[in-house]
């Protein structure tokens, strides 16, 4: 014959403190991981605004950079044609004499 046995006597009060300490641990581990999870996805947006600034930045100084150049060649070839002029007025002056 099988013996019956009740709930009652299967889990008694020490092991339901036990199940409820285990259910209150893992909420609390839940909560704090969902808090850290919160401040991770903060440091990564202030990460990524940091960036599209730098980003910026960066884009700003090649553009300045690249007018720079032009600038400099455009001064360098009125150098050139400059002193082209001036040898070629020094040549004449010596070929009319």
């Amino acid at each position: 014959m099988v013996e019956r046995v009740s709930l009652s006597d299967m889990v008694n009060k020490k092991d339901l403190d036990l199940i409820l300490e285990v259910n209150r641990k893992a909420i609390e581990i839940e909560t704090t991981v969902a808090e850290q999870n919160e401040e991770m996805m903060g440091l990564l947006n202030k990460c990524r605004e940091k960036q599209d600034k730098t980003e910026e930045k960066v884009d700003k100084i090649l553009r300045q950079t690249e007018d720079l150049n032009k600038d400099i060649f455009k001064l360098q070839v009125l150098f050139v044609s400059g002193l082209l002029s001036l040898v070629i007025q020094i040549v004449q002056i010596f070929l009319k004499k």
